[in-house]
């Protein structure tokens, strides 16, 4: 039976400067699950983007839910090379499935830091 999982961007804050040019941010965001990715819109020139992303739907199998992790990447956005990586969460949604109510993760989340 296939599980569903639902995921909403908000806001991102205290970024790093990306863009030497501008001292700012064009970041975005993937979300992904399994082999799914969605994506955010890039919010330009900002170290405290505000995405307010729509929900991203994932349907998965129940084995999946229980041995993928929630994957969100933090990237900035380049016109003429390949984005760069700002940071990463993974998020292990196996205590969501022991709960015997719905469960909702809601919060700031630390990201991992890829520049360094």
């Amino acid at each position: 039976m296939p599980g569903k999982l639902k995921a909403k961007i908000v806001a991102g804050r205290h970024l790093p400067v990306m863009d030497r040019a501008s001292d700012l941010t064009d970041a975005f965001v993937e979300v992904k699950f399994g082999n799914t990715t969605f994506k955010t819109d890039v919010y330009p020139k900002s170290l405290n983007p505000q995405w307010n992303s729509e929900w991203f739907k994932f349907e998965v199998d129940d084995e999946d839910l229980q041995d993928e992790p929630l994957q969100i990447t933090v990237l900035d956005h380049d016109t003429y090379s390949a984005n760069d990586a700002i940071g990463k969460v993974y998020i292990d949604i196996d205590p969501l499935l022991c709960s015997e109510a719905a469960t909702v993760i809601s919060g700031w989340l630390p990201i991992y830091d890829t520049i360094h």
